[in-house]
C-alpha cells in the first residue's frame, strides 16, 4: 500500500509540474514531448513520466499518436468556440447549484480566493506578454471555488479540463489591443458580486461574458497572426 501511495504521489507531482509548464507556454502547440528528456528534466523515471503524459492526454492538454508519441495539443478556432460554449453551459448549471447550496463559509472562502487573485501579478516578469504561473493558479482556484458547493465532482472536473484547454490557447496568442485594454479584474469582481448576491441569472451571464471575451481576444490575436504570416 505504501509503495502504491508513493507511486501515486510521484505521478501526481510529475503531472502537475508538466501541466503548469505546458500551460505556461514552455512548448508550442504540436511540439513533441520526449519521455526521456522530460524524465531527466523532472528527475523521475520514464514510467512515471509516461503515466503523467497519459493523464494529461485524458485532460486534452496532450495528444498521443500511436507509434509517434506524445505532443502538446494543437490549436483550432472551431474547437475553441465549441469549448467555450460547452464551458458556459456546464458552469452555468454548476454556478446555479453552487448558489443554491453554498453557505457562509463558502462565501468567505470565495472572497479570500478573489482577494488572492486580485493581488497576484498577472504577467510574468521575464515575459510581460505571458501569464504568470502564480496568477494561473490563483485564477483556477477562484473559478473552482465558485463551483465547489455544487458538489458534482464530474462537473467540477470537466470545468477544470475546459479551463486548462482555454489557457493553452491564451498563452500562444500574440498581444492585441483587445487583450491589453481588457479589464479582466472588473470582470472577476462582477462575477463575485453576482454570486454573493445569490443572483443566478446575473452570475451565469457574467460568466458567459467573461469566457466569451477570452475567446474574442484569442480569435483577434490568431486572426492578426494569420494576416502577418505568423504562427
Amino acid at each position: 500500500m505504501a509503495r502504491s501511495n508513493q507511486w501515486d504521489s510521484l505521478s501526481s507531482q510529475a503531472r502537475e509540474s508538466l501541466r503548469m509548464n505546458i500551460l505556461g507556454g514552455e512548448w508550442a502547440p504540436g511540439a513533441k514531448l520526449q519521455v526521456a528528456q522530460l524524465s531527466k528534466r523532472y528527475d523521475t523515471s520514464s514510467t512515471v513520466m509516461r503515466e503523467a503524459l497519459t493523464r494529461l492526454a485524458g485532460e486534452q492538454l496532450v495528444t498521443f499518436i500511436p507509434n509517434r508519441g506524445f505532443f502538446v495539443a494543437e490549436l483550432s478556432l472551431d474547437e475553441l468556440r465549441d469549448l467555450t460554449e460547452f464551458r458556459c453551459r456546464i458552469e452555468g448549471f454548476g454556478v446555479a447549484l453552487a448558489i443554491e447550496r453554498g453557505d457562509l463559509t463558502w462565501e468567505s472562502e470565495l472572497i479570500a480566493a478573489h482577494h488572492t487573485l486580485e493581488r497576484t501579478p498577472r504577467r510574468r516578469t521575464d515575459d510581460p506578454h505571458r501569464i504568470s504561473h502564480e496568477w494561473l493558479s490563483a485564477h483556477q482556484a477562484f473559478h473552482a471555488k465558485i463551483l465547489e458547493p455544487c458538489r458534482v465532482a464530474t462537473l467540477q472536473d470537466l470545468a477544470a479540463t475546459l479551463a486548462d484547454a482555454t489557457v493553452l490557447y491564451r498563452q500562444w496568442t500574440a498581444p492585441t489591443q483587445a487583450a491589453e485594454s481588457r479589464d479582466i479584474e472588473a470582470e472577476h469582481r462582477g462575477i463575485l458580486e453576482a454570486v454573493l448576491a445569490r443572483d443566478t441569472d446575473a452570475a451565469q451571464q457574467r460568466l458567459r461574458e467573461h469566457y466569451s471575451r477570452t475567446t474574442d481576444v484569442i480569435e483577434s490575436s490568431l486572426g492578426q497572426s494569420a494576416e502577418t504570416g505568423e504562427r
